[in-house]
């Protein structure tokens, strides 16, 4: 009798938190994905920058170590540009300003919007 009403519970739980979600599911299609709009304003770019993914994931196939010694300097380039936003964060907001800048004139469309803060 005991498991029955520890099972009633966990069910009548898992109902009410599914309910909201249902809701949501009923809204519509998702949002599209990051990039789709510039993809479909920059069809060759997009392609472009699709192989170069593509090499990448086939170079961190074949050179597992390599791809993960890079990885871990890039980590670690982040993380020191971090440190130098937080001692400095006026310096910091003309260094993204710049970047955002070369990446639109590389590009031809202004960059994702960055990811909320944590």
């Amino acid at each position: 009798m005991h498991i029955q009403k520890i099972l009633f519970s966990v069910v009548a739980i898992a109902v009410s938190l599914g309910s909201p979600l249902a809701a949501l599911a009923d809204d519509g299609p998702p949002p599209p994905r990051p990039g789709q709009e510039f993809c479909t304003a920059n069809p060759e770019k997009c392609e472009e920058m699709k192989a170069k993914r593509a090499e990448r994931r086939e170079f961190c196939k074949a050179n597992p170590e390599k791809c993960k010694e890079q990885r871990e300097q890039l980590q670690a380039k982040r993380a020191e540009l971090q440190a130098k936003c937080q001692a400095d964060p006026a310096k910091c907001a003309e260094m993204k300003d710049q970047a955002r800048k070369k990446f639109q004139a590389k590009m031809g469309a202004p960059p994702p919007p960055p990811p909320p803060a944590k």
